[in-house]
């Protein structure tokens, strides 16, 4: 089997025009589609693979992420060069996300832990150069 690589990620919000807008205004993604269909969902281009995000308004996710976090490490990370590291942790502490960790040295690099309005945990990591 050969495959080429991700295609997307999915992730479950309660309120999928809150998360539009973290996932736009915040972290500067572009929506490339919308479906109405069965769950509301929608596609964004993250650079080198897609989030859909799915609508479901009555999920409880707290207590799973929790668990799934906290125990087995689920979380979404996302990639920066170092050069733009520190201005990425700056802008997102002046559009008031709280950083959960960070940052902190991983691995060749440096990350920063953080939720977003639906408790999904992410990372944004970046490596030095060697």
């Amino acid at each position: 089997m050969q495959l080429k690589g991700i295609h997307h990620i999915a992730l479950n919000v309660k309120n999928l025009d809150r998360a539009e807008r973290f996932y736009t205004d915040v972290l500067g993604f572009q929506v490339t589609h919308r479906f109405s269909k069965g769950l509301r969902h929608l596609m964004m281009e993250t650079g080198n693979a897609a989030i859909a995000l799915f609508e479901a308004p009555d999920l409880e996710v707290n207590e799973a992420m929790d668990l799934l976090s906290e125990e087995g490490y689920l979380h979404l990370a996302f990639e920066a060069s170092p050069a733009d590291f520190e201005q990425i942790v700056k802008e997102l502490k002046d559009k008031n996300v709280k950083i959960d960790s960070g940052p902190v040295k991983r691995g060749d690099g440096e990350s920063i832990y953080f939720n977003d309005p639906d408790q999904n945990h992410l990372e944004i990591h970046c490596d030095y150069p060697q």
